[in-house]
C-alpha cells in the first residue's frame, strides 16, 4: 500500500542513511536503516499516534529509503501502524519459557563477556543469518540496549575466538532472548542450545518469571531448538509491517 503524502510535518535530526530522532511536540520516533545491506528502513514509535508515524515514514521515503519496516509487532499494536498505511509483511513466531524451574547445564562453558569487540559479534552474526536478517552495529546496539539491563554470552572455539553468542535483555518480571548466533562453521555441536540454557538460567536468577524470544516461521530448525528447551509457541503472532511509497 503506497503512503499518502502528508501534511503533518515532522522536524528531524540525524542524516539518512543513519539514525534518525523524529519529533513533533511529544511525539518522537528512532529510525535507522534496517541493516548494512538493505535501503530499507526500521522505524521504531516511542510515542505518538498514525499521523506523526505516517509522517515520519514519508519523510524516510524521501530521504532514499526503499521502504520502511515496523518493529515485530502484535495484534494489540498494529492499528496506529496501519492507519498510517503500513501492510503486513512478515509474521514472526512468538515463543515463551516459563523460568519457574532451573534449565539443565550447558555443554560448553558459556561466559559473560559484555565488554567483547561488537565486531567480533556482527562477524559471527553475518556468517550465521541470511542478508535480510543480519544485525549491523545499529540493530546490534539496539538489541542490547533494548532494555534497562542486558548480558552478551559467548562461546569460544579452541582457538580463543568467539564461535557463538547470545543477547539477552532484563525485564522485572520477563526476560527476553534477544538473539542467539552461532557461526556455520560450528553448527552441530549443541553451542545453540547451551547458549539457550545459560541465557534461561541467567534470567531466572535475576528473578524474571518467563523468557520470550521471537524467530522467523521457516526457521524451523531454531524452532525445534526451543521447543525442546521448553519453549511454546503463542497463538498471537508477531508481525513485521511495511509502508512503500
Amino acid at each position: 500500500m503506497a503512503l499518502a503524502e502528508s501534511p503533518f510535518r515532522v522536524a528531524h535530526r540525524g542524516d539518512w542513511p543513519g539514525p534518525i530522532t523524529f519529533r513533533r511536540g511529544w511525539s518522537r520516533a528512532d529510525a535507522r536503516p534496517w541493516n548494512a545491506t538493505s535501503l530499507d528502513a526500521s522505524l521504531r514509535l516511542v510515542r505518538g499516534g498514525s499521523a506523526f508515524l505516517g509522517a515520519c515514514a514519508g519523510e524516510l521515503l524521501g530521504l532514499g529509503a526503499s521502504s520502511v519496516l515496523s518493529p515485530p509487532l502484535p495484534t494489540s499494536a498494529r492499528s496506529p501502524w496501519r492507519e498510517a498505511g503500513f501492510t503486513p509483511f512478515i509474521d514472526l513466531a512468538l515463543m515463551r519459557k516459563a523460568l519457574d524451574t532451573p534449565s539443565p547445564g550447558p555443554n560448553h562453558l558459556v561466559v559473560a563477556a559484555d565488554d567483547i569487540a561488537r565486531d567480533e559479534l556482527l562477524a559471527i552474526d553475518a556468517a550465521a543469518f541470511d542478508r535480510f536478517w543480519r544485525f549491523d552495529i545499529h540493530g546490534l546496539s539496539e538489541a542490547i540496549e533494548a532494555t534497562g539491563r542486558s548480558s552478551i554470552l559467548i562461546i569460544r572455539d579452541g582457538d580463543g575466538h568467539p564461535a557463538g553468542f547470545a543477547v539477552i535483555g532484563y525485564g522485572s518480571a520477563i526476560s527476553y532472548l534477544q538473539r542467539v548466533a552461532v557461526h556455520p562453521r560450528w553448527h552441530g555441536q549443541g553451542m545453540g542450545r547451551s547458549l539457550v540454557r545459560v541465557a534461561a538460567r541467567k534470567a531466572r536468577t535475576a528473578g524474571a518469571q518467563v523468557m520470550l524470544l521471537n524467530t522467523q516461521f521457516d526457521n524451523r530448525s531454531a524452532i525445534g531448538l526451543y521447543e525442546s528447551e521448553g519453549f511454546v509457541l503463542l497463538p498471537d503472532a508477531l508481525a513485521l509491517l511495511r509502508c512503500e511509497a
